[in-house]
């Protein structure tokens, strides 16, 4: 339990706030406050003497008289009398809690006040625990059948008898009795005794729906930025007075002694009627208050008295606001035979207490704390709903705070964890980067270069090739023949004119021009195969003129050059699929004179060669290559720039080999490179097959060169050269 806690009373006009704080010797009051105290101050003037007013105002001196109504009229006998009097004599109720027909009060403002009081004291976020008036309960009694009644009647404690049912019960009874809305959570059982013909009853607390405490508390909960007050439980006046009798008189269990306690104050009085520690019977008298005189007051307990035959009574116990000492004369009075206290005198610091609403609010703060004079005493009743208790745990902010916290922290999670993803992600590619970098320290540089070598040769004979295609083609395709055929028909034509030529898809041409008689257009559309779209006549100085628009269809037969260098490629690679004489008989063959070395095509061993070679040669050359049947093939496994290196290489691959069935040659390059070749083959095919025989013998790198017989006998041994091919074309061309 805490060693201090708030107890507040939610009265009419106002909030009562006491803060009691339990030590090891004694629960003290550490100090008071009500919001009528501290909105005292809040109607006084701007200016308390002369000495405060604006400067220029002169002070009305003290002798002015203001008189309403007649000259000879008393005081009392004012005009409009009766409007003034519905103003004075009304209650007053400046927070809304009095009338059904205001709206629901939000001492929200006042609260937040109180809380801040006691944080300057430091007592910051006391548990609350607050009490609410008779007004704000419906009270209804609730009587057991007999049936559901004990045979033999429960004992007697602390607390007065036991609930004689379960509460499930008890709240099945109240929804069959009580016709108004019961809200879960929100209503307490007292045990009363029993009925003269033996029937248990309960008194049953009901907190009507809303009221201002759940008003409060709801619209400081919606608040985001700031955390909710630490409210604990809510009591009624019934059972809380009830619980300080029984703290204050401590009578043993079981004992017949009566008690009257009255409870007087300017709104209403409140009396109950006990039994041992049992409630007998209460009554709430609205129509009763402090203001009536104490005669009165006895009076209509008296009647009470007897109407709920409780007999003589040895406990009488008081609480009035106003004149209290004469009240408890009165009583003394009435009843001599009785023990009278004054429930304030038996309360912490209640001597000093001039309101009865303090006590109601020191009851309820001695709920919260831990005494045991007093906490043993009080009836389980707690009419605040579950929604509006605070939780044990507790943080300093609201619960937006947390919120953005664990959003931030889930914000961060998410970073780090794509962090070291991407972490991880770095580290394999940098992996990879070196397992490649390994791979490149083990490449052969001299493999590599052959490689480079011949990737170079294919694109210069790639290059050349399509150079050679563009010479052939260059005034040989569709449009420029379309116009090449429109512009001559109009040449034999007299009188026409272009204005426009323009490609109409694919296949046709739409051409616009200008003719001085119409047959002219007739005629050149009957000599172009084409279709007049258009024809206007216009008269310009005495000339007519004839605007026309053609539609002529295009020639898109292939040119004869292109025909006949498909027909020449197939007939070359048909040639080179020949079988070829023997590589002595090849060696044998003296190179004519003026040969002059050709750059060679270096493929990867593959038909690559070929295919680079034949888009390279010329219709010219392939005739001599069929022709003659001194054409070979060798295996190239090295490409090097220096011929003693070239000489290296190549009696290393005698020595793994036999010379005479694969003889070791090394051919020099145009570009001042060295070959070495291995082998001899008749075709392509069997050198494809020679490679496939020598795998792991000869590199990876080998690839296949084609050997022509004019080259044979030199040291030079190469393909046929792009720039002879291109001048045999453009030769055969022209």
């Amino acid at each position: 339990m805490s060693t201090y806690a708030l107890g507040i009373m939610v009265s009419v006009d106002g909030l009562y706030a006491v803060l009691l704080e339990r030590t090891d010797e004694e629960t003290v009051v550490q100090f008071r406050l009500s919001t009528a105290q501290m909105n005292s101050g809040g109607d006084d003037l701007p200016f308390d003497d002369a000495g405060d007013m604006v400067p220029g105002m002169e002070e009305e001196s003290d002798d002015v008289n203001i008189q309403f109504g007649d000259d000879g009229g008393g005081g009392d006998d004012m005009f409009m009398g009766s409007e003034f009097d519905e103003i004075d004599g009304g209650d007053g109720d400046d927070f809304g809690g009095g009338d059904e027909g205001t709206g629901t009060w939000n001492f929200q403002a006042d609260l937040d006040n109180i809380l801040e009081k006691c944080a300057e004291r430091g007592y910051e976020d006391p548990e609350i625990a607050f009490c609410t008036t008779t007004d704000e309960i419906d009270d209804v009694e609730l009587r057991l059948p007999p049936d559901e009644s004990a045979e033999e009647e429960a004992e007697e404690g602390e607390q007065g008898l036991p609930l004689p049912a379960a509460e499930s019960t008890l709240l099945g009874m109240l929804e069959d009795q009580y016709e108004g809305k019961v809200e879960e959570g929100r209503v307490g059982f007292v045990p009363m005794h029993r009925t003269g013909d033996g029937r248990q009853r309960v008194l049953a607390l009901i907190a009507r729906p809303g009221g201002p405490v759940l008003s409060t508390l709801s619209a400081m909960q919606e608040q985001t930025l700031a955390r909710s007050p630490r409210a604990r439980l809510l009591d009624a006046e019934v059972s809380l007075y009830l619980g300080l009798a029984r703290s204050i008189l401590q009578l043993p269990p079981g004992t017949p002694e009566k008690t009257i306690l009255v409870r007087s104050g300017p709104e209403d009085t409140l009396v109950l009627f006990i039994e041992g520690n049992t409630l007998r019977q209460s009554e709430h008298l609205p129509e009763i208050t402090s203001d009536d005189s104490a005669e009165t007051i006895c009076s209509r307990v008296l009647l009470l008295q007897d109407e709920y035959g409780m007999g003589e009574v040895q406990h009488l116990m008081l609480m009035a606001e106003d004149d209290e000492e004469v009240l408890a004369d009165a009583f003394k009075s009435y009843f001599g035979g009785a023990n009278l206290r004054l429930l304030r005198a038996h309360l912490p610091g209640g001597k000093e207490t001039d309101t009865d609403a303090y006590a109601a609010a020191t009851g309820a703060a001695l709920r919260l704390l831990d005494d045991p004079e007093h906490a043993p005493f009080f009836q389980p009743v707690n009419l605040l709903a579950k929604e509006y208790t605070a939780s044990s745990f507790r943080l300093p902010v609201g619960w937006s705070v947390p919120a953005l916290l664990l959003l931030l922290a889930l914000t961060t999670l998410g970073f780090v964890y794509y962090f070291f993803v991407n972490a991880s992600a770095i580290n394999e590619r940098r992996a990879e980067l070196r397992t490649l970098e390994r791979e490149v320290e083990q490449v052969d540089q001299q493999a590599l270069q052959r490689r480079i070598d011949s990737l170079q040769a294919a694109a210069a004979q790639y290059a050349e090739g399509n150079e050679v295609m563009g010479r052939l083609l260059r005034g040989s395709n569709k449009w420029s023949d379309g116009l090449a055929t429109v512009t001559g028909r109009i040449n034999n034509i007299q009188g026409l004119s272009i204005d426009q030529w323009s490609p109409e898809g694919e296949t046709e041409v739409t051409v616009t021009g200008r003719s001085t008689t119409r047959s002219n257009v007739v005629d050149l559309a009957q000599q172009l195969d084409g279709e007049i779209r258009e024809l206007t006549f216009t008269e310009t100085r005495d000339v007519s003129l004839y605007d026309f628009q053609l539609t002529v269809p295009l020639d898109t037969t292939k040119p004869a050059a292109i025909e006949y260098w498909r027909e020449q490629e197939k007939e070359r690679l048909a040639a080179a699929n020949d079988t070829a004489p023997s590589p002595a008989t090849a060696e044998a063959t003296p190179a004519p004179k003026g040969a002059s070395p050709k750059a060679d095509a270096e493929p990867p061993a593959s038909d690559t060669s070929v295919a680079a070679a034949s888009v390279a040669s010329t219709p010219e050359d392939s005739n001599a290559e069929s022709e003659s049947a001194g054409s070979g093939w060798t295996l190239v496994v090295a490409s090097l720039a220096e011929s003693a290196a070239a000489e290296e290489v190549a009696q290393r691959f005698r020595a793994r080999l036999d010379s005479d069935e694969h003889p070791v040659q090394i051919r020099s390059t145009q570009n001042g490179r060295y070959r070495v070749g291995v082998g001899q083959f008749s075709s392509a095919e069997a050198a494809r097959s020679g490679l496939r025989d020598m795998n792991g013998v000869l590199p990876e790198e080998a690839w296949l060169l084609r050997l022509s017989e004019r080259n044979t006998q030199g040291s030079t041994v190469e393909a046929a050269s792009p720039a002879s091919s291109t001048r045999s074309l453009s030769g055969r061309s022209g």
